[in-house]
C-alpha cells in the first residue's frame, strides 16, 4: 500500500517541475511516516514514475517539445543534485525522449546534450552516465544517414570527443584498423563506354562570367588510374605487396604529372555571401566521368587528394605498434616516398590561394598526428599536466625586487636640478623638457614666415566661382 500511494503522490507533485516541485516531494516524505521504505527504493519508484510520466508527455506530441526536453532534463540534474533520484536518470529521460522522436526533432534535442557537457562530466555524473550516454549516442547513429545527416552525425561525434577524456580506449583506434566499408564506386573499363553522356549544364553565373577556366582532357586512362588511387587510401597496407606498390608508383606519378601539368589559378569572386551560400559538402567523391573534367580543375579538390597522398606516406613510414613486422618499407621505396613528399608540397606551394600558408598548416596537422601516433604506442596513457613539486619551489631563487626611493630624496634631487617632479615619469620628463616656456616658444623650429599663396588659400578657395560656395559661409 505504501508503494502505490508514494507513486499517486508523485504523479500529482511532477506535474509542474520547478523548484517548489523538490521542496514538496521532500515533504511528502517527511510527512508521511507510514513510507517504510528505504532511499534506494524511494529512488528507484521516482525513477520509474518519470521516465513513464515524462515519456506520456512526449508521446502527446506537444508543439513545444523543445521546451519539454530543457525543463525536464534541468528538473531531473536538479533531483539528483538534491539525491532524490539515480545519476543515471537524465541520459535516461533523454535516451526516452529520443527513441519516439523523429530526426527533425532529435538535432533540435540534441543541444541539451551539448550544453549540459560539463554537468555530465562531474563525478557525481559521470562514472553512473558514461556507458548509457555512448548507447544513446550510437543508437543516433545508426538512426542517422552519414551522407544526408553528416553536420548531426560530426556534432555526436564531437559531444563525444568532448564528454569522455583522451585515455578513454572505448573511442579509440588502438589496434589501427582501417574502414574497408569505405569503397569508393566509380565505372570500370568495361561499362566505361557504355555510361551515358552527362548534359552540360551551366548556372546563370557561369554564362555571366567572363572566366575561363582550363580543363583538363579526361580519358579512359586518366579517369581509371585515378580513381583506382582510392582504394590504395582506403587500405594503405595493400602497398606492402610488390604487385600492388608498382601500380600504385605507376599511377601516383601518372596523377603527379597531371597535376605539374596543368597549373590552377586563383578565380577571385566579387559577391562573397553568394558563393558562401552556393557551397556545398559531400561526405563522399562523384566519381562521374564528365565532373571529373571539372574536379581536376577546382582548387579544393587537388588539396583533397594531395593530402591523401601526404596521409598514406606518413602511415607506410610511421612506426606502428600493431602493424605487422613484415609490413616495412625498403631504402629505395623510402627514396621514392620521400622524393613524393617533396613534389607534393611543390604543388601545395603552387596552388592558389595562400598555398604556402596551407602547406605550412598542412606539416603543423602531420605533425600532431606523429605525436598522436607514439601516444598510442606507449599504451595511450593519461594525459595529466605536470605539476612542479613543492620541493622545486622551494629551492627556486625568490625574484629580486627593485628597490625604490625615497619620495623625499627624488624631490631634493630634482629641486637640486632646477626641475619639477610631477610624480609620473612622463609628465616629469614633458614638464622639464623646457622649464621656461617663454624660451621654448623662441626655438629656431617655431620662427617662419608663410609664404603668400598657403597665407591666402583658403580666401582663394572662398572667392573661386567653381567651388560654388555661398556667401554665409566665406
Amino acid at each position: 500500500m505504501a508503494v502505490s500511494t508514494y507513486r499517486e503522490e508523485l504523479k500529482k507533485i511532477l506535474k509542474e517541475p520547478n523548484s517548489t516541485t523538490i521542496a514538496s516531494i521532500k515533504k511528502t516524505v517527511q510527512e508521511n511516516n507510514y513510507f517504510n521504505l528505504s532511499d534506494a527504493d524511494r529512488r528507484s519508484i521516482l525513477d520509474q514514475v518519470l521516465r513513464c510520466y515524462v515519456l506520456d508527455i512526449v508521446l502527446s506530441k506537444p508543439p513545444n517539445i523543445y521546451d519539454v526536453c530543457k525543463m525536464w532534463t534541468s528538473f531531473t540534474i536538479e533531483l539528483v543534485r538534491n539525491e532524490m533520484c539515480t545519476a543515471i536518470m537524465p541520459v535516461v529521460i533523454l535516451s526516452d525522449m529520443f527513441d519516439v522522436t523523429t530526426v527533425d526533432l532529435c538535432e533540435k534535442m540534441f543541444d541539451h546534450v551539448e550544453t549540459n557537457v560539463n554537468v555530465l562530466k562531474e563525478s557525481q555524473f559521470f562514472m553512473a552516465c558514461k556507458n548509457n550516454l555512448l548507447r544513446m549516442c550510437n543508437d543516433l547513429l545508426r538512426r542517422l544517414s552519414r551522407s544526408r545527416n553528416t553536420v548531426f552525425c560530426g556534432r555526436i561525434l564531437l559531444f563525444l570527443a568532448k564528454f569522455f577524456p583522451f585515455s578513454e580506449r572505448s573511442g579509440l583506434n588502438i589496434v589501427s584498423e582501417f574502414n574497408l566499408e569505405n569503397v569508393t564506386e566509380y565505372l570500370n573499363e568495361n561499362n566505361f563506354d557504355q555510361n551515358e553522356d552527362l548534359q552540360d549544364s551551366m548556372t546563370e553565373e557561369e554564362t555571366k562570367s567572363d572566366t575561363i577556366i582550363e580543363k583538363v582532357n579526361v580519358d579512359k586512362n586518366l579517369y581509371l588510374k585515378f580513381w583506382a588511387l582510392q582504394d590504395y587510401f582506403r587500405n594503405p597496407n595493400q602497398c606492402y605487396k610488390a604487385e600492388h606498390w608498382k601500380l600504385f608508383i605507376s599511377h601516383t606519378e601518372f596523377i603527379f604529372s597531371i597535376f605539374q601539368s596543368h597549373k590552377l589559378e586563383h578565380v577571385s569572386r566579387t559577391d562573397t555571401e553568394s558563393t558562401e551560400q552556393n557551397i556545398h559538402y559531400f561526405p563522399k567523391y562523384l566519381t562521374n566521368h564528365k565532373l571529373l573534367e571539372l574536379q581536376l580543375s577546382d582548387v579544393n579538390f587537388r588539396r583533397y587528394i594531395l593530402i591523401q597522398f601526404l596521409l598514406l606516406f606518413q602511415y607506410l613510414d610511421a612506426p606502428v605498434k600493431f602493424k605487422p613486422d613484415n609490413f616495412k618499407i625498403k631504402p629505395d621505396q623510402q627514396e621514392w616516398i620521400k622524393n613524393s613528399i617533396n613534389n607534393i608540397y611543390e604543388l601545395i606551394n603552387n596552388t592558389p590561394p595562400d598555398g604556402i600558408r596551407f602547406s605550412e598548416v598542412v606539416k603543423n596537422i602531420l605533425q600532431r598526428e606523429e605525436q598522436w601516433n607514439k601516444w598510442k604506442n606507449d599504451g595511450c596513457p593519461e594525459v595529466v599536466k605536470r605539476l612542479i613539486p613543492a620541493s622545486d619551489q622551494g629551492d627556486m631563487p625568490a625574484p629580486k625586487r627593485r628597490l625604490r626611493k625615497n619620495l623625499g630624496d627624488v624631490i631634493k634631487n630634482m629641486t637640486a636640478n632646477n626641475k619639477v617632479f610631477l610624480g609620473d615619469p612622463e609628465l616629469t620628463k614633458l614638464w622639464n623638457f623646457k622649464p621656461d616656456n617663454l624660451e621654448a616658444c623662441k626655438g629656431p623650429e617655431r620662427d617662419f614666415l608663410p609664404s603668400f599663396d598657403s597665407f591666402f588659400q583658403e580666401a582663394f578657395e572662398q572667392l573661386d566661382p567653381e567651388l560654388c560656395i555661398e556667401n554665409q559661409y566665406k
